[in-house]
């Protein structure tokens, strides 16, 4: 039975972290707003339409406000306890029936909020007309009335609506921009529907290249914009058409599950899968070859670009074991990687939290690729691989730093630390999967993104950004919500990245 009261909990007092309250009170001077608990109010809110909270014991380090100015009575105080109250159940996550829980829950929320609204205003160049648009627009993405639900509450998606053949409707389409041709079939993915298109006159096609945003606006798909590539016939061309919300279908967790238990294990290769392509097969990426031996994972806040860093690490552990295989997980932001910590797979034995963890943990990886040369020269070899043939018992380590820029803007001289790993790491097993939401040039050097020739784009909010993160752009015109491109080997693919819960994630750590 629960023991909140609306009483108790206006007669107490709030708090959230050390770096958030810092957080808070940057953007309360940014936004002009005069209190913290103005800029509170917006934190918890943000971080409560966000999944689960980390179990990463965040510190209650700053400074108290009084719940009468973080939940002013005269505002409906009900519908926060209830907000947090209900989050809790819906994610599975402790109950949230007593102060104790309850003062934790905002302390995680406030702390997680500020980290998210600090990204959003730096990704704005701490704009405030931009930023004020953005949480406008946030806004009227969300729907206007809730759906009534009797009873328990359960996190169950609704069955996707039935895709229909749209190929009358896109010869016409075509036509209207110029574009004469005959759809030869098609095919439904989980979000887009590949047409097999026939030029009869190959003279339309770069008409068809250049018209794709008209092509948009003709066929009414709200800024989404097809794309084209090529056939497996002569004069023929795939036209991926992105479907409407309604006939989206989740790429679950049990994809990737299928997926480890149908390829034979080589524990000399290093597979991941980050989603599936356009038409529902799965694709993966060998973090141990030539082609991608680091990736960059990047993308704006909200668009799963920390569903895709679970994706890539629960592949890795499905398919190893600790003697295989070991992660380095770098969390400069204390939020995403706190769920790995009693993880027998960890390299270091723990996470590291916090910039100064951060740095030693970067220099504990050089030194340890120098080591393993060391014995490399000593026996004969070039790599891993070839050590492991000659009975060297090493694990290869996959270092997951996320939010780089971060790191980078608070201690430069760890920039020339990531790049010696990238130049030099990988014949030492040790590879980088680097992970941020503010893709510049500022903080992404010209030496870390020539030697990571590997990349994931989530959905972003300016072509500059995909061109940072792909070499090319693209990735602002994604459907967001996982969908992402991966460059390996200079080929440029669209996935549909594969949802990992919290459930699942407990789920891999319990079993292993």
């Amino acid at each position: 039975m629960s023991e909140l009261s609306i009483q108790q909990i206006l007669s107490s007092r709030f708090r959230t972290s050390q770096v958030a309250d810092k957080y808070t009170v940057a953007l309360m001077e940014g936004l002009g707003l005069s209190s913290k608990a103005n800029v509170a109010r917006l934190c918890i809110g943000r971080s409560l339409a966000g999944g689960p909270l980390s179990d990463d014991g965040v510190d209650a380090k700053g400074l108290e406000i009084p719940a009468s100015s973080l939940f002013r009575q005269e505002e409906d105080i009900g519908a926060w306890i209830g907000m947090v109250v209900t989050h809790a159940r819906i994610y599975d996550t402790t109950p949230v029936d007593t102060m104790d829980a309850f003062r934790a829950a905002v302390r995680g929320h406030w702390h997680r909020g500020a980290h998210l609204l600090m990204e959003d205003w730096r990704s704005y160049d701490e704009n405030f007309d931009k930023f004020l648009e953005m949480l406008i627009n946030r806004r009227a993405e969300l729907p206007n009335i809730a759906p009534k639900n009797k009873g328990k509450i359960e996190n169950t998606p609704t069955t996707p609506e039935k895709p229909q053949d749209g190929s009358t409707q896109l010869c016409k389409a075509l036509a209207d921009i110029g574009v004469t041709a005959e759809v030869k079939g098609f095919s439904h993915g989980p979000r887009i529907t590949r047409y097999r298109v026939f030029l009869s006159d190959v003279n339309h096609l770069p008409k068809l290249q250049k018209g794709l945003e008209r092509l948009s606006l003709v066929l009414g798909l709200q800024g989404a914009v097809p794309t084209v590539t090529p056939g497996d016939e002569a004069k023929l061309v795939f036209l991926d058409i992105p479907r409407s919300r309604t006939t989206w279908e989740t790429v679950n967790f049990n994809v990737l599950q299928e997926w480890t238990s149908s390829v034979p294990t080589d524990p000399d290769q290093l597979l991941v899968l980050p989603g599936v392509d356009a038409l529902g097969n799965p694709y993966p990426l060998n973090l141990a070859s030539s082609n991608t031996p680091h990736l960059l994972v990047g993308g704006a806040t909200g668009q799963g670009k920390s569903v895709c860093l679970h994706a890539l690490t629960l592949s890795l552990m499905m398919r190893h074991t600790p003697a295989t295989m070991r992660l380095a997980l770098i969390d400069p932001k204390q939020v995403e990687f706190a769920v790995y910590e009693r993880s027998k797979y960890l390299w270091g034995d723990n996470v590291a939290l916090g910039i100064g963890p951060a740095g030693e943990r970067l220099h504990s990886l050089v030194s340890e690729m120098d080591q393993r040369y060391d014995i490399f020269r000593k026996i004969g070899v070039f790599n891993l691989v070839e050590a492991r043939a000659k009975g060297v018992t090493l694990p290869f380590v996959v270092a997951f730093i996320e939010e780089l820029a971060d790191l980078v803007i608070q201690d430069r001289d760890l920039e020339s630390q990531i790049v010696r790993l990238a130049q030099l790491a990988r014949a030492a097993g040790i590879h980088l999967v680097l992970a941020t939401q503010r893709p510049d040039a500022k903080t992404f050097s010209g030496l870390i993104r020539s030697n990571i020739p590997a990349a994931i784009a989530l959905k972003v909010q300016k072509s500059s950004e995909s061109s940072i993160i792909l070499g090319e752009v693209g990735a602002e015109r994604l459907l967001g919500e996982g969908d992402m491109l991966v460059k390996a080997g200079g080929t440029l693919t669209r996935l549909h990245g594969i949802y990992v819960g919290r459930k699942d994630i407990e789920g891999v750590l319990g079993s292993r």
